[in-house]
């Protein structure tokens, strides 16, 4: 298969974004316990499989207006499909502004000085900003938490270990609600299994395992940043969190019809 268009992502891109969402995700809502971070990272896997049956069925070209209509349609006229893109449209569009909300909320508590309100706004433009130069720009920007991941591993060493809650999958109830199916079914419409970098079709069974393990490494980096005592006034661990939540930002807000 090949997917035609300006707006589309690698398996590269695809990985970092999944790990940026989830860890994102659990970054704003402070989730201190090991239990219901697995939570998100089920509700990745069955929104990946969804993807991949859509993806398995979905027309070899998509004209880039109406792409993402077109994947949930399968290529056919549905009213099904209109609907369902619809829904999730406002579904993306709610999560993306909680999570702008909760990312102020983040830099507000580390700069109590600057006004809510202004934070709130520029974030909030930030993530329009981002949005705006579509996902393909976003996933690009996703590549950089490379540079990021392995230093802080290795950084973490360094640091006191420390126990880490197991804790209940009722103690934060904020996990089953990180991870929705619209930014996932998103990115699946835009992955490009052909391209000029890789001229051989990429099998799309790689698809939902490059994004499950993206949530997988999203679920472990936090595991370690708790064990090894990262807490909410850590510079290095916020500015981790706050680069994955630029990014999810920018996915949320980049779903469109």
């Amino acid at each position: 298969m090949m997917w035609i268009g300006r707006s589309k992502i690698t398996l590269f891109q695809l990985f970092f974004l999944s790990f940026s969402y989830v860890f994102s995700g659990l970054f704003l809502i402070g989730e201190r316990s090991f239990l219901p971070m697995l939570v998100p990272l089920f509700a990745l896997l069955l929104f990946s499989l969804l993807g991949y049956i859509f993806l398995e069925y979905a027309p070899r070209t998509f004209a880039e207006k109406g792409r993402f209509l077109s994947f949930l349609s399968m290529g056919r006229p549905h009213f099904f499909a209109k609907f369902f893109a619809v829904l999730l449209l406002l579904t993306a569009a709610a999560e993306g502004l909680l999570s702008v909300i909760a990312f102020a909320f983040s830099v507000w508590k580390f700069s109590a000085f600057i006004p809510f309100w202004f934070v709130f706004a520029l974030l909030f433009l930030l993530a329009l900003f981002i949005a705006w130069h579509g996902l393909t720009a976003v996933g690009r920007f996703s590549e950089l938490m490379a540079f990021l991941i392995l230093p802080i591993l290795f950084w973490l060493v360094f640091w006191d270990f420390k126990p880490m809650a197991t804790g209940a999958f009722f103690g934060n109830v904020y996990a089953y609600f990180i991870v929705t199916p619209a930014p996932i079914l998103y990115l699946f419409s835009m992955t490009v299994s052909e391209s000029t970098a890789s001229p051989k079709p990429i099998s799309t069974k790689c698809f939902p395992l490059i994004c499950f393990f993206g949530g997988c490494a999203a679920v472990l980096c936090t595991v370690l940043f708790r064990l090894y005592g990262a807490s909410d006034s850590n510079i290095f661990f916020l500015f981790f969190g706050w680069m994955a939540s630029a990014i999810r930002m920018g996915m949320l807000f980049c779903v469109r019809m």
